[in-house]
């Protein structure tokens, strides 16, 4: 079942852009994107922000195979937040091991989550304060963000 085509995935990235540069104010934007789709999604908030941000928003990447996030930058000011953006969140696994993994946390003004789809079915004790869609699932159903030419094409339900 199609949860949500490029158009609308598109117009809810943008909302979720602005529900960050609220969350922001003045502080500087820094994200996280977790592996390949989460990555790519916070590459999209990002270009959304950067049209309104005074300095643009840093972007790196968690990678839940090597447990790597690359290239943090850990002199950052304390006048940054930090968003973890994924394109779906269902344990809290994967984005309770990036928070580990991200050094000198207390550093950041604020620290939120931002995901495309919340299927529910938390885990870990990770709440994602900014949601494109919430999609109640039984345990065996799989949420997916489908990719055309690099870009996100459809959300399904499978």
């Amino acid at each position: 079942m199609i949860l949500l085509e490029s158009k609308r995935i598109n117009r809810t990235l943008k909302r979720m852009s602005y529900q960050i540069l609220e969350i922001a104010g003045n502080s500087s934007v820094c994200l996280v994107g977790i592996n390949s789709r989460g990555h790519s999604i916070a590459g999209i908030i990002k270009n959304y922000l950067d049209e309104v941000l005074a300095n643009p928003a840093d972007l790196y990447h968690y990678d839940e195979r090597s447990d790597q996030l690359m290239n943090f930058k850990s002199s950052l000011t304390d006048n940054h937040i930090l968003v973890i953006v994924d394109d779906v969140i269902f344990s809290g696994e994967t984005m309770f091991n990036c928070i580990q993994r991200i050094p000198e946390l207390s550093d950041f003004q604020k620290i939120c989550v931002a995901v495309l789809a919340d299927r529910g079915h938390r885990k870990f004790p990770i709440l994602a304060s900014i949601v494109g869609i919430h999609v109640p699932t039984k345990l065996n159903e799989h949420v997916e963000l489908i990719f055309e030419d690099n870009k996100p094409n459809q959300l399904v339900l499978l």
